[in-house]
């Protein structure tokens, strides 16, 4: 079977050949992307808005990077909460149009904290009984399964798409957390700890609660984890698992499948593993030259980086650079005064050695490349989940927790505004038969 599969996919190398300059002379965008890297649009909305440049005469200029929330500044979205946490009122604004007053907050809370319970029998039959060891697929198959315990799971208008949004955000800390113990007792052959949501509880409060074995945490590592939760609920709906969304959920299909297929975009490296590529390399780099290292020290390892001679050959500096920020984004600037914060609790040095790497790489890259850039979320979000203890099996899963409502609202807006199946085209450039 092996050798004729390898001749076979052999041949097909051969005569399946695309020439690369057929793309240009039939004007297809790869990847959606016009030719000065903007994207193609795709549809329009008032969920959720990305800035990180200007176009003049058809080039992308840099400029600070904003990103709103219903026309609300992130920055602003994150104040707006005070000393109480703020991604269910995150949650509340995406879905409604605005950010709520004390009432509208209290009664929303209330709401999302009655569904944090799983259906009886979930835990054990669903998440318990088939460990993976992805944890995204895991946590895929398991909303998936929740479209068997909706007593109208194929019913998408999109007031009861609400309701069920409401209800699947309300379960993720119990489904990330627990499927992440699911692997670490039967694949990892560690101690199971199961404990229960406490409705008291915020959204963060409980995926710490509910994923660290001994179930305790302090104020500003809830707190850490709850402004990470604000600034992934959503990025647009040009980004892929968003638009992978919107293309499933536009044939009116059931949300779960419509999450789902959103969930298996944002496992791909390219999309949400971009904080564990950083850490990693962040490591590497820590390993080889010490938290101590001078600027000098430095500057050398990222020449090295940038020549493909250090961590992966790439030549890429995780956690820097981004598709439309240009020369700020607005996520990284507030993980930035998380991370330090919590560095500072915890006496750790690490962040002191980010920072400086970060405005190094920066100067390194408009010194060696004339690039206008910035480091992106994933540069503090990955340093951010080490301290807290977060095993890296759920860096992913709490980002897509966090996405959900983003996914949703997008998904509501095209089925209202929109409602058109995604249906684009390819140009057949292979060969005819006469």
């Amino acid at each position: 079977m092996g050798d004729f599969l390898k001749k076979k996919f052999q041949e097909l190398l051969k005569d399946g050949f695309i020439e690369p300059s057929l793309y240009d002379e039939y004007k297809v965008k790869r990847g959606l992307r016009n030719d000065n890297g903007t994207g193609v649009l795709v549809g329009l909305t008032k969920v959720c808005e990305v800035s990180g440049y200007t176009v003049v005469d058809n080039v992308k200029q840099p400029k600070k990077g904003n990103l709103y929330y219903r026309g609300i500044d992130i920055a602003d979205v994150a104040n707006m909460c005070g000393d109480d946490f703020g991604y269910e009122n995150t949650c509340f604004l995406l879905l409604f149009g605005h950010y709520p007053n004390e009432a509208e907050a209290k009664e929303f809370r209330e709401l999302l904290s009655e569904e944090y319970d799983l259906p009886e029998g979930f835990l054990e039959n669903i998440i318990l009984k088939n460990p993976s060891k992805s944890l995204m697929n895991h946590i895929s198959r398991s909303i998936l399964s929740l479209y068997s315990f909706d007593e109208n799971p194929d019913d998408i208008e999109p007031f009861e798409l609400i309701k069920k949004a409401i209800s699947l955000i309300g379960k993720m800390p119990a489904i990330i957390s627990y499927s992440l113990q699911a692997k670490t007792h039967y694949l990892d052959h560690d101690a199971l700890h199961i404990h229960f949501p406490k409705k008291e509880y915020s959204f963060a409060e409980n995926v710490l609660y509910l994923s660290r074995n001994d179930g305790k945490f302090t104020d500003l590592e809830a707190k850490t984890l709850d402004t990470c939760l604000m600034v992934h609920a959503d990025h647009g709906g040009g980004n892929n698992s968003a638009f992978v969304g919107t293309v499933v959920s536009s044939t009116l299909t059931d949300l779960y499948s419509m999450i789902s297929a959103s969930m298996a975009s944002l496992k791909g490296p390219r999309h949400g593993g971009a904080n564990m590529a950083n850490l990693d390399m962040m490591n590497e780099v820590i390993n080889e030259i010490g938290l101590d290292a001078t600027d000098d020290e430095i500057n050398k390892i990222i020449e090295k980086i940038l020549n493909k001679k250090f961590f992966d050959q790439t030549g890429l500096i995780y956690g820097i650079g981004h598709a439309i920020y240009s020369l700020s984004d607005p996520r990284c600037e507030l993980l930035r005064g998380e991370a330090e914060a919590l560095a500072k609790e915890k006496n750790l040095k690490k962040f002191e050695f980010y920072y400086r790497f970060e405005k190094l790489a920066l100067k390194a890259l408009k010194e060696k490349k004339g690039m206008d850039c910035c480091a992106n979320v994933d540069f503090y979000s990955g340093l951010i989940y080490e301290m807290l203890g977060i095993p890296r099996d759920l860096f992913i899963p709490i980002f897509a927790a966090a996405r959900i409502v983003g996914w949703i609202s997008h998904d509501i807006e095209n089925l209202l505004y929109c409602n058109k199946i995604v249906r684009p085209a390819t140009k057949y450039v292979g060969k005819e038969e006469k």
